[in-house]
């Protein structure tokens, strides 16, 4: 039976002042005018026929336990894991997979982020179908999911496909953010994949890595309880499934996508994916800016490539080249 877990736990500080430790990004309706990426990335779910919403499972922050309960009321309440503290993808992973491998021995888990943006539902289940298969058939894979890159991105993590295997490919390596020139020439070869962070594989199959490669993390995950929840969490090590498995498993193999894919990390990313928002937009010899200000006029002169964002928490002013270095702000509003 396949299980979904969506990851829901970050705080999105790239997007401050839309996004904020109260009121994320995945709760905000970036893309669509009234829908959450959270509730996109479930209704892409939903319209598989093998995915029961029954079955899916979320893992967030405990403080966004309330916007999952009125985003996706249809959820089963106890299939909502609520994380004391971030630790990163590897125990959050590892906590969805534990719970699921007590329901069912044989589980497939779909793990897909919740602030992803999917631009075709029908290629996205047709892919997850490919990998589902896949891994029926080869029980001890880890298949993970890569795009075709558009651009030489730096702020992507990249993979490097191997052999073909039917219709995945084994990873051959896996690379962190690469520089401006090193991102140039992975696009140029056309072996390298955009790394999705979405994956398929058996509950029990990402159990046993963890055992092998973080003992610390699955140990953790064997006496967790509600009693010790906050004090077995908090000795977790903040480690990604990229570096605590997929980067050290032999046994990993990519789905070349046949969707695009977007990671909306950014307000740069966001504002190649939608039109600016105002209600009043002037614009004097201006090129190439995105406004987000719904309620109120904007004129912008003179200027080019800027981001300006304004809501009832701050006003951001910033260049679109700039826009990863959003996320220093936080450590100057705690």
């Amino acid at each position: 039976m396949i299980y979904p877990v969506l990851m829901a736990g970050g705080v999105g500080t790239r997007f401050w002042p839309l996004s904020t430790p109260h009121r994320p990004k995945q709760f905000l309706p970036l893309i669509h005018p009234k829908k959450s990426m959270f509730q996109l990335t479930l209704e892409n779910l939903l319209s598989w026929d093998r995915v029961n919403k029954q079955n899916i499972w979320v893992v967030t922050h405990q403080n966004f336990k309330s916007l999952v309960q009125k985003q996706a009321p249809y959820l089963n309440s106890s299939h909502c894991l609520l994380e004391p503290m971030m630790r990163n993808t590897a125990p959050c992973i590892g906590w969805g997979a534990k719970n699921i491998f007590e329901k069912d021995s044989e589980a497939i888990m779909v793990v897909l982020p919740s602030d992803n943006w999917i631009d075709n539902k029908k290629k996205l289940i047709q892919d997850l179908k490919s990998a589902v298969h896949f891994v029926e058939q080869n029980p001890l894979a880890l298949v993970t999911f890569g795009t075709s890159p558009t651009y030489s991105a730096t702020g992507y993590g990249y993979i490097e496909m191997g052999r073909r295997e039917g219709t995945l490919f084994r990873v051959k390596k896996f690379t962190e953010k690469p520089h401006l020139r090193r991102a140039e020439q992975m696009l140029k070869t056309k072996r390298y994949l955009w790394n999705g962070g979405m994956f398929v594989w058996k509950a029990k199959t990402i159990l046993q890595e963890l055992k092998k490669h973080e003992p610390s993390i699955f140990e953790g995950l064997q006496k967790l309880n509600a009693k010790n929840l906050n004090s077995v969490y908090k000795k977790f090590p903040a480690i990604s499934i990229d570096y605590a498995v997929m980067e050290r498993s032999k046994n990993v193999y990519v789905q070349k996508a046949s969707f695009q894919w977007t990671d909306i990390g950014s307000w740069e990313g966001l504002s190649s994916l939608r039109d600016s928002r105002a209600e009043h937009w002037i614009q004097l010899d201006s090129k190439n800016c995105f406004v987000d200000v719904p309620h109120k006029t904007v004129a912008t002169v003179g200027v080019s490539d800027l981001i300006v964002v304004d809501t009832p928490h701050g006003l951001l002013i910033c260049h679109k080249k700039e826009t990863q270095r959003v996320k220093e702000i936080s450590k100057f509003l705690r």
